[in-house]
């Protein structure tokens, strides 16, 4: 798993833990966009491509900030098309991508029972406190056991999420292949 920040890795290290071991490539507290962007991503999907017969994955995960899931997603299929990997309106098979938007602070928000959100709302700095009492293990339940109106919810609310949820599948059905 390649990430931006301790909160991205909290979240999804234990969930990916699920498919085997995981390796985490993480920035620092500030400035992870730049670390996986200017260095790790091509480090990383290179070592995916470099080892065709292994079983190896990369979830990449970034947050959307002011471009959006769209604009990221776009972003990481650029650097994966400079490393060879053909990206033609999908990532290639053994990568995914969760790209929170507008930050992981909403989805971490979403599934500890906020429904009143955006994707377009910064609540990183908004919400704060609440964010400082969340219970990861409730953030867990509600990723791996969600009732069907919080999926309803999650794709007309969070599209990003519901996205992210279809990428996570995706790996999972890769690695049980």
């Amino acid at each position: 798993m390649l990430c931006e920040d301790l909160e991205q890795e909290r979240l999804f290290r234990p969930i990916l833990e699920e498919l085997g071991p995981v390796r985490v490539v993480r920035g620092k507290t500030t400035g992870g966009f730049t670390f996986v962007f200017k260095s790790a991503l091509k480090e990383e999907a290179t070592y995916v491509r470099q080892r065709p017969k292994e079983a190896v994955g990369l979830l990449v995960v970034v947050d959307g900030d002011q471009v959006g899931s769209k604009g990221r997603l776009d972003q990481i299929q650029e650097v994966l098309r400079l490393v060879g990997f053909e990206t033609k309106d999908k990532m290639p098979d053994r990568i995914a991508a969760c790209i929170p938007s507008r930050n992981v602070e909403t989805w971490l928000l979403w599934l500890g029972g906020r429904r009143e959100l955006d994707e377009h709302t910064d609540y990183k700095t908004k919400l704060q406190i609440e964010l400082k009492n969340i219970r990861w293990s409730q953030l867990l339940e509600a990723w791996f056991l969600p009732s069907e109106e919080q999926l309803r919810a999650e794709k007309a609310t969070l599209p990003a999420l519901a996205s992210g949820r279809a990428e996570i599948d995706r790996l999972k059905k890769l690695a049980k292949g």
